[in-house]
């Protein structure tokens, strides 16, 4: 008895929501074909609201209004479109409103850009939005576009296939790969915002294409790697430049191998391990000793050098990088490093509450930064100790 009167109500249930939305238990089903995935969006503040910019990248399947391919040619091609509204909610309304047919679909957002102008009025209204969306992933890289327009960035100009979309994945995979800078993702920098009020948010700037690619079209843009922009109290505070960004990683104990030029040769940068241990003087915090061991190869030599030459150049290089990196840190008030917190958890209670204080304590210590490097011969290259040819 108690099964059929279940199968009544369930049958009931089907028959019900059969009935709804055209047959579907979904009120904004759509078709497959009819979604265009959007994989990059920007950012800009405008006089009266901000400026959202949106790309849908191209990849296999769907259509779109915008391009060459078209439904039922498998490939999907570039839509890209801009919107200015009071508000980010009612400006990706908008685009949805003059997108040519098709439903857009912000679930696999990849990439999101802020501007210059979003950067210096205010960035904690966009990562709450950002946050609240249930469309989104807090798990997406965010770049800051140094100097530039997060709209430059994602609609490009001078060229029809333009794809802000792999023009930021290449820079990721490289950055990865060389080592050169972190990318934070939005959930890692809005923890950071609101652990202390800092954070450090990857850059990148737009320039010519004309100066790597001869056969570039004329105004076309590309993108490159322009280290960090740092963030407090929710708005940019100052920059550091791509060749010092390294020594963000190494402080982070995340540095990844990558290339250094030194006078007549070119190493490896393998691996850099970093310690970082409070000076304390009668509980009281008063300086910082860092202390870096790396290991590095040797891939290219055009002139003669002694290792113990070699060693020393890198060790001083890689000890610039560290400084500069602190320098800022000392200079914008704020403790973009999150050393604080790892400091704190070292000394849990000689130090507590550094993770919210460090930013106003780091100008009043001293640090010092030691470096040893060990560069190995690799390549067969023959380095003699006297640094005479062989």
């Amino acid at each position: 008895m108690i099964k059929k009167i279940t199968a009544a109500v369930l049958a009931l249930s089907l028959i019900a929501l059969s009935g709804c939305s055209g047959g579907s238990i979904y009120s904004n089903y759509r078709e497959i074909e009819q979604l265009v995935v959007i994989q990059t969006m920007g950012i800009d503040k405008t006089d009266d609201g901000v400026c959202l910019s949106i790309s849908s990248g191209s990849i296999g399947g769907g259509s779109s209004g915008s391009g060459d391919g078209g439904a039922g040619d498998g490939v999907q091609s570039i839509l890209r479109m801009s919107a200015k509204a009071k508000s980010l909610t009612v400006a990706q309304e908008s685009i949805q409103d003059y997108s040519p047919g098709e439903q857009l679909f912000f679930g696999h957002v990849n990439y999101i850009a802020l501007g210059q102008s979003a950067l210096e009025s205010g960035v904690n209204d966009y990562f709450d939005y950002i946050k609240r969306d249930t469309s989104f992933r807090l798990n997406i890289p965010v770049f800051a576009v140094s100097g530039g327009s997060a709209a430059e960035l994602v609609l490009g100009t001078g060229s029809s296939d333009y794809d802000a979309t792999n023009a930021l994945r290449s820079i990721e995979r490289n950055l990865m790969l060389r080592g050169d800078s972190y990318l934070f993702t939005a959930a890692q920098i809005a923890a950071n915002m609101d652990a202390n009020g800092a954070a450090l948010i990857s850059a990148v700037r737009c320039v010519d294409a004309k100066e790597s690619d001869y056969e570039a079209e004329e105004g076309e843009l590309t993108t490159l790697p322009d280290g960090y922009i740092i963030i407090k109290d929710g708005k940019s505070a100052g920059h550091i430049p791509f060749e010092m960004a390294r020594g963000v990683n190494i402080l982070r104990s995340e540095a990844s191998p990558s290339s250094v030029e030194l006078d007549g040769a070119t190493v490896q940068l393998d691996k850099c391990k970093c310690e970082i241990k409070p000076v304390l003087v009668g509980g009281r915090l008063e300086g910082l000793d860092i202390s870096i061991d790396a290991d590095a190869a040797l891939a290219e030599l055009r002139q003669n050098r002694k290792p113990e030459e070699l060693s020393a150049e890198l060790e001083a290089e890689i000890k610039s990088w560290i400084v500069y990196v602190l320098d800022k840190s000392v200079e914008t008030g704020c403790d973009f490093l999150q050393l604080g917190s790892a400091l704190e958890m070292q000394e849990p209670h000689r130090l507590r509450g550094m993770t919210e204080g460090f930013g106003g304590v780091l100008p009043g210590i001293y640090y010092n930064v030691s470096v040893q490097a060990d560069i190995s011969r690799s390549f067969d290259l023959d380095i003699p100790e006297d640094g005479h040819e062989v």
